[in-house]
């Protein structure tokens, strides 16, 4: 399960930030990043994506074949029973996409790798950038997962924010109907 889940806009700025990590020790003792922290979190990681996606290697530039971009779809199962749980739900459906997906990331940083934890980055053709913190004791969540889930998250994004006539572009994201299918989401990992 993510720690944490991030969704900076195409300038850079953090429009949304969810944190999924339960923590027994109370709020007041936890060390939790204030407001400001995650504001220069979004804008540092945006602008090492841009600088990363410049730095493209000239031998990969020149490679005659190009580098495998398709995500393969996992299903959302229990691990313990192996029986599917209940479907995304989306507006098009309980489970749109069943077939892998080209990542649009071709690019740029897809992961960043500490000794803590795991940020993974998707990066939608508008240049919205969805951003999955896991930790690395999770021994059951992998790259295609969390690729998988961040593809969930965007079309859920495409379907409670985008579709909101009240929602204005670029600011900050306070749907509670989408804050409550991104838990949904999560909890079914």
């Amino acid at each position: 399960m993510p720690q944490a889940v991030l969704v900076i806009n195409k300038s850079g700025g953090l429009i949304y930030h969810r944190d999924f990590e339960e923590v027994e020790v109370e709020v007041e003792d936890r060390n939790k990043p204030s407001s400001n922290d995650l504001l220069i979190l979004a804008s540092t990681l945006h602008s090492t994506f841009a600088i990363a996606s410049q730095l493209t290697p000239k031998a990969i530039q020149l490679q005659q074949q190009p580098l495998p971009n398709l995500v393969p779809y996992v299903p959302m199962i229990d691990p313990d029973n192996l029986v599917p749980r209940k479907k995304l739900g989306s507006f098009k459906g309980d489970d749109y996409f069943k077939e892998p997906f080209q990542n649009w990331n071709k690019s740029g940083i897809r992961s960043i790798k500490t000794d803590q934890f795991t940020v993974y980055i998707y990066q939608s053709l508008t240049g919205l950038k969805l951003v999955a913190m896991v930790s690395n004791r999770s021994d059951t969540i992998n790259e295609t997962v969390v690729n998988n889930l961040l593809r969930r998250i965007y079309c859920l994004y495409s379907d409670y924010v985008m579709k909101d006539p009240f929602y204005s572009l670029e600011m900050p994201i306070k749907s509670e109907l989408f804050d409550t299918k991104l838990r949904n989401l999560v909890k079914q990992l």
